[in-house]
């Protein structure tokens, strides 16, 4: 996770937001012109979206598991 205190850990909550919106929204702009190549308006900007969602989802998650890694965490099933 973010760091402890400070103003520091709200940056790194707003940047993990930011990279969530961001791979959502690059993704699915990109489906809608793929979209337009193709005729074929609005299934693969809706594939996209989704698949960014899942991008920014998994980003956070990995994120998450290397910070409680690195604070000595042990992980389930371990």
């Amino acid at each position: 996770m973010p760091p402890d205190s400070g103003y520091g850990q709200g940056y790194a909550y707003f940047g993990m937001a930011a990279s969530f919106t961001v791979a959502i929204l690059l993704f699915g702009a990109l489906g809608w012109v793929v979209d337009g190549w193709l005729h074929t308006r609005p299934l693969v900007a809706i594939a996209g979206a989704f698949l960014g969602g899942f991008a920014g989802f998994m980003n956070i998650y990995y994120r998450v598991q290397k910070d409680t890694a690195d604070k000595g965490g042990k992980r389930r099933g371990q």
